[in-house]
């Protein structure tokens, strides 16, 4: 079984790196015009993860198993509006496991190790965001006793993909 830990900059950036470039793989077949990556460099991947050392509201869990890592899940506690009765969330933005190492009970563990994070915090809900053709989250993250919320629905303008900016 992997253990679950707080991510160790120093040590842990090239699998973070690897793992990271999967995921944004893995999504971009969810919608493939929407989704698609640009320009993705290794330093705005490291720039992500930093943000989330020694931060007090926020966190990245690792999953390390056979002396690597092969997961992760990163929590960042938000602020809502004023005007709304709860007042801060926890918000997932990031779950992934390696393709080798799914259908062990990691993800499981990663999604209990945010979910205690943001207890601790004295924070009551947490949302997740995913593509709705990802069907295999979305069971994943209803096995776990989460529920759809809301939608986001995506329309054109009819502005022409092609054109430069």
């Amino acid at each position: 079984m992997a253990t679950i830990r707080r991510l160790q900059p120093e040590s842990d950036v090239d699998a973070l790196i690897a793992l990271s470039r999967a995921f944004f793989a893995e999504y971009e077949a969810h919608h493939a015009d929407f989704f698609e990556i640009d320009m993705l460099h290794d330093a705005d991947i490291i720039s992500y993860f930093s943000q989330t050392v020694d931060a007090e509201d926020a966190a990245t869990f690792v999953a390390v198993q056979d002396a690597r890592i092969v997961g992760y899940i990163t929590i960042f506690i938000k602020s809502q509006a004023g005007y709304w009765k709860i007042k801060r969330v926890g918000d997932i933005s990031g779950l992934m496991v390696h393709k080798d190492y799914r259908r062990q009970g990691i993800a499981s563990a990663l999604l209990s190790a945010a979910v205690n994070f943001a207890r601790e915090r004295g924070v009551r809900y947490f949302t997740v965001y995913t593509a709705i053709t990802n069907q295999a989250a979305i069971a994943f993250y209803e096995h776990n006793g989460m529920k759809p919320l809301y939608v986001t629905l995506l329309g054109e303008t009819g502005y022409p993909s092609t054109e430069a900016r």
